[in-house]
């Protein structure tokens, strides 16, 4: 064997390592929409609630907390935003020792639980939480 063509043939193989490489760390993780949305209990934005989306079938649980004005965006993993595909049991939350964040009624016992489909892109769910 020449040294052109074993140079042609390391190349080659360091080539195919490199592209098989660049697919791994992507192929495991399902397809994502990114869901941003406001949350309000008697009509005023909640501040500090805690946003679940757990997906209907295997999956990993998406979460948000809500800002000042009630906005949230999901979050997959630390650095990934976005959920699931598909639909999802929503819970909403919040701790009664945040001072900013008003009461939940009792009849809802402090959580709210709502459903909601993530479809691809980008997606706006609000969620209206009555007195």
């Amino acid at each position: 064997m020449t040294a052109a063509c074993r140079l042609a043939t390391v190349w080659l193989a360091s080539t195919l390592v490199a592209v098989s490489l660049a697919g791994c760390g992507r192929s495991d993780r399902p397809g994502l929409g990114q869901v941003t949305g406001r949350v309000t209990l008697a009509g005023q934005p909640l501040a500090g609630a805690l946003v679940l989306f757990t997906p209907a079938g295997p999956g990993r649980t998406s979460q948000g907390v809500t800002d000042a004005d009630g906005v949230y965006e999901l979050t997959y993993l630390r650095d990934i935003k976005g959920a699931n595909l598909g639909p999802h049991s929503v819970r909403i939350t919040t701790s009664p020792d945040t001072p900013t964040t008003p009461a939940w009624p009792a009849a809802q016992g402090g959580d709210a639980s709502r459903t909601a489909i993530v479809e691809p892109g980008r997606n706006q769910l609000d969620f209206a939480i009555p007195q």
